[in-house]
C-alpha cells in the first residue's frame, strides 16, 4: 500500500470541513433560479451577520485572454455577484452570513428576489445566430478564429473524404468532495485554507480580483483534497465573498459547497462542444488533412477555460498522425449555462473522438485494416510538428500502437460477436513553464517543500523516491511538505497530468542544487547534522510534451433496452519512466472510468428554459460499480522524457483513450454510427 492512502482508507484524513477556526462564521450564496433574466428588486434578510449585494461589492472575476485573443474577441467578464441581470441557473445573486451553518436555509428564506424572465440560449449552435445574451455585445461569438496551416492545396488532391459531426453534452466533474474555503485577516495579511489542486492559482485569482499584492495572501491546501478533475484550479466568486466578508466582520469565514450547488455552478461542467469535421485522404489511405468547425460552449461568462477550449482542441484535432495541412474555425460561443470548467482532459479527449472517428470511418470507407491505416500515418518516434504548429516531441508512439495490437487481435478473436475497437492518441502533458522546489536539511532530515499538492496522488511516495536517488539515502530521512504558497517563491499546481512528472523533475532539480552548494556527489546519514540549515530553491523550466496511448475497448450491447456495457479494456500508455506503478494504474483507471461513462450515461441536460434536468448526483449519471467496466487492464511503454524525472503524465491519459475507444467500439457493436455523447439507450433501440 502506498503509505500516504493508509490514513484515507482508515477515516483519518483531514479536509476543509474539519478545519474550524474559533469564532468561524459560515458563507452562503443565494444563486439565481432561472437562466436568464434582469433583477428587479433584492430584498437582503435581516437576520444575517453581513449581506451583500452587487452594490456592495461590483467586482469582476478575471477572464484570462491570451493577448492575441483579446484584439478581436467579444469579451463578457463574470460579475462576482450578479449586477443587474442573472445568465444562468445558479449564478450568485446574493450572499449573507450567519454564526451558525444550521442558520442558513432559514435566513436563506429571508432572501426575496424579483425577476423580469427573459428567453434563454442554452444550444451552442443556436446562440450564434440568437440575440446576444449581452447589452453592447452584437453576437453570442465570443472568440472565432481560423486555424489554418501546411499545404492546403491537396484538399483538391484527395481521393476520399469522409466526414463526422459530433455533439458532447456537458458533464459535471463530481469529485467526492465539492469545493470549500476558510479565511481569516490577521495584521492586513489574508490567510486562506482551501480545497485546491493549485495554491498559487488561489492567490493569484484573489490578488487580481481584491486588487492587493502577492505578500498580504497565504495560500494553504487542506491536509487532504477529495479529488478536483481541475474543477479545483483557481479562484471563485465563493472565495472571493468570503474575503470580503471576513474582512467587514473581523472573523473567518468557511464557505463549503452543497453537492446540488456544484451541479450548477461555475466551472463545475465540461465538454460541450460541437465538432463538424473533414479528413482528407488518397485511395491508399494516406491522410492529407483535415478541416471543418469546432464550437464550444464557453457559457455565460469569459471565466475559467471557455478562454482556451475551442482553440486547444482545434490544435490537438491533428492526432498522432502525419497530415499535411489544416484549416479549422474555432468558436467559443456564449449560452445561458454556467461558465465551462476544467474537466478531467479539458480538450484532449474531445479532440481524440473527433480524429478517430474520422480516422475510422475512412478505414471503413477505403477497407482498411483499423491497426494498418493508423500504423500508415502514425507520427515518427522522433516526434513531429503539426501544420498548426505543434511540436510534438519524441516518444514511443509506434510501439504503444504494436503492444495494443496484440492485445486487439486477441480480442477480435474472444470477442468476435461484440464490438471491439483500437485507438491511437498523444496526450498533452502541460508541463510548462515548470514547478518549483525548496529543500532543506533540518532536524536530521532533507525536507522538500513544493508549491503543488495532491488531490488523489500519491506525490509524497513518488517524490521521495526520486530525492533519494540523486541524495543517497533512505527515504526515511526525506520528507515532502507540499501545497502551500508559503514554502516556495513560485509554484503553478496540480492538473494538466503534470505534477508528478514536473514536480519530480523540480525535486531532482532541487536535491542535485544541494549537492552542488554543499559541493559533494551525495549524502549520508551522517552528514545531515553536518550541513544543517543549509537550503536550496529551484524553478524547473520545461515545455509542454506529449505522451501517446493506443487503447482497446470491447463492448457489449442490449439491442433490446440499448444498455451498454464495457467487458474489457485494454490501456497501453507510454509512460516514460515507472515512477510509482501502483498510482499509474490507478490514474488510467479511474480516468478510463471518466471517459466511458461519457459515451454510456453521463450528461447535464436544460429545457427550454435553461433550467438544468439533473438535480441530483445520481440524476447526472455518475457511474457506479454496475457501470465500470468489468476488467480494465493497463501496459505500459517507457520511452524516457526529457525532463529529469524521465517520465510522462497519465493523469488524463485514460480519459482522452477511453472516449474514442468506447464510442467506437459502440458504433462496431450496433453497426451505427452515432451523433453525439453520451448514446442514450433510445438512440440505439429507435
Amino acid at each position: 500500500m502506498i503509505q500516504e492512502h493508509l490514513p484515507l482508507i482508515t477515516g483519518k484524513g483531514s479536509y476543509i470541513d474539519d478545519i474550524s477556526p474559533k469564532n468561524v462564521v459560515y458563507l452562503s450564496v443565494v444563486r439565481s433560479p432561472i437562466a436568464r433574466g434582469i433583477i428587479k428588486r433584492v430584498s437582503k434578510p435581516e437576520n444575517a451577520l453581513i449581506s451583500l449585494t452587487w452594490e456592495d461589492v461590483k467586482i469582476y472575476m478575471p477572464a484570462r485572454l491570451f493577448p492575441d485573443l483579446a484584439r478581436n474577441a467579444q469579451v463578457a467578464k463574470m460579475p462576482v455577484l450578479a449586477d443587474d441581470r442573472v445568465n444562468f441557473v445558479g449564478q450568485p445573486i446574493l450572499a449573507f452570513a450567519v454564526d451558525d451553518r444550521y442558520k442558513i436555509e432559514d435566513v436563506a428564506e429571508e432572501v426575496s428576489i424579483d425577476y423580469e424572465e427573459l428567453k434563454p440560449v442554452v444550444d451552442p449552435e443556436e446562440s450564434l445566430n440568437a440575440e446576444p445574451i449581452h447589452p453592447g455585445l452584437k453576437t453570442n461569438i465570443s472568440i472565432d478564429q481560423f486555424l489554418e496551416g501546411g499545404n492546403l492545396s491537396l484538399r483538391s488532391k484527395a481521393d476520399v473524404v469522409v466526414s463526422r459531426k459530433i455533439k458532447q453534452h456537458r458533464i459535471v466533474s463530481n469529485p467526492m468532495e465539492t469545493k470549500g474555503f476558510i479565511c481569516w485577516w490577521e495584521n492586513d495579511v489574508l490567510n486562506v485554507y482551501v480545497s485546491t489542486q493549485a495554491p498559487f492559482g488561489v492567490k493569484n485569482d484573489l490578488r487580481e480580483v481584491l486588487g492587493i499584492s502577492p505578500e498580504k495572501i497565504r495560500v494553504y491546501s487542506a491536509p487532504n483534497v477529495g479529488g478536483g478533475f481541475g474543477n479545483k484550479s483557481g479562484g471563485y466568486p465563493e472565495y472571493v465573498l468570503a474575503a470580503i466578508a471576513s474582512l467587514k466582520l473581523g472573523k473567518p469565514v468557511k464557505w463549503i459547497e452543497t453537492r446540488s450547488e456544484m451541479l450548477v455552478n461555475t466551472q463545475s461542467l465540461g465538454r460541450g462542444e460541437v465538432s463538424d469535421m473533414k479528413l482528407y485522404a488518397t485511395r491508399d489511405g494516406e491522410i492529407l488533412g483535415i478541416e471543418g468547425t469546432i464550437i464550444a460552449n464557453i457559457g455565460a461568462f469569459d471565466y475559467g477555460i471557455g478562454f482556451i477550449a475551442p482553440l486547444f482542441i482545434a490544435r490537438l484535432s491533428n492526432g498522432p498522425y502525419k497530415m499535411k495541412f489544416a484549416s479549422i474555425r474555432a468558436l467559443g460561443v456564449f449560452t445561458n449555462t454556467p461558465p465551462m470548467g476544467f474537466y478531467r482532459g479539458a480538450g484532449r479527449p474531445e479532440a481524440a473522438l473527433i480524429h478517430e472517428t474520422l480516422v475510422e470511418d475512412l478505414a471503413e470507407e477505403l477497407g482498411m485494416d483499423p491497426v494498418e491505416i493508423r500504423r500508415k500515418n502514425l507520427i515518427g518516434d522522433n516526434g513531429y510538428i503539426t501544420p498548426l504548429g505543434v511540436r510534438i516531441d519524441p516518444a514511443g508512439y509506434n510501439e504503444v500502437l504494436d503492444t495494443a495490437e496484440k492485445y486487439y487481435r486477441k480480442a477480435k478473436e474472444v470477442y468476435n460477436d461484440k464490438g471491439v475497437s483500437i485507438i491511437t492518441f498523444a496526450e498533452i502533458v502541460r508541463t510548462s513553464p515548470g514547478e518549483g522546489a525548496r529543500v532543506k536539511i533540518e532536524n536530521g532530515k532533507v525536507n522538500f517543500y513544493l508549491g503543488l499538492g495532491p488531490h488523489g496522488q500519491a506525490y509524497a511516495s513518488t517524490f521521495r523516491r526520486l530525492a533519494s536517488e540523486v541524495l543517497g539515502i533512505s527515504q526515511d530521512k526525506i520528507e515532502i511538505m507540499t501545497g502551500s504558497s508559503e514554502i516556495v517563491k513560485e509554484g503553478i499546481g496540480s492538473f494538466g497530468s503534470r505534477a508528478g512528472t514536473i514536480g519530480g523533475s523540480a525535486v531532482i532539480a532541487a536535491a542535485t542544487e544541494l549537492l552542488k552548494k554543499i559541493n559533494v556527489n551525495s549524502l549520508s546519514e551522517g552528514d545531515l547534522t553536518k550541513y544543517e540549515g543549509i537550503e536550496a530553491e529551484v524553478f524547473y523550466k520545461a515545455d509542454d510534451m506529449f505522451a501517446p496511448g493506443a487503447h482497446v475497448a470491447v463492448v457489449d450491447v442490449d439491442e433490446e433496452t440499448g444498455f451498454i456495457k464495457v467487458l474489457e479494456y485494454y490501456a497501453v500508455d507510454d509512460v516514460g519512466r515507472v515512477m510509482n506503478k501502483i498510482e499509474i494504474e490507478g490514474q488510467i483507471i479511474g480516468g478510463v472510468l471518466q471517459g466511458m461513462s461519457q459515451v454510456i450515461i453521463e450528461a447535464m441536460r436544460y429545457d427550454e428554459r435553461g433550467i438544468p434536468l439533473c438535480s441530483s448526483i445520481a440524476d447526472c449519471g455518475v457511474p457506479t460499480a454496475l457501470e465500470a467496466p468489468l476488467k480494465v487492464n493497463t501496459d505500459y511503454v517507457e520511452y524516457p522524457s526529457q525532463l529529469l524525472s524521465k517520465s510522462r503524465g497519465v493523469g488524463e491519459a485514460g480519459t482522452t483513450g477511453a472516449l474514442p475507444a468506447v464510442f467506437i467500439a459502440v458504433e462496431k457493436a450496433t453497426k451505427r454510427k452515432f451523433d453525439r455523447t453520451p448514446i442514450d439507450p433510445w438512440l440505439i433501440t429507435s
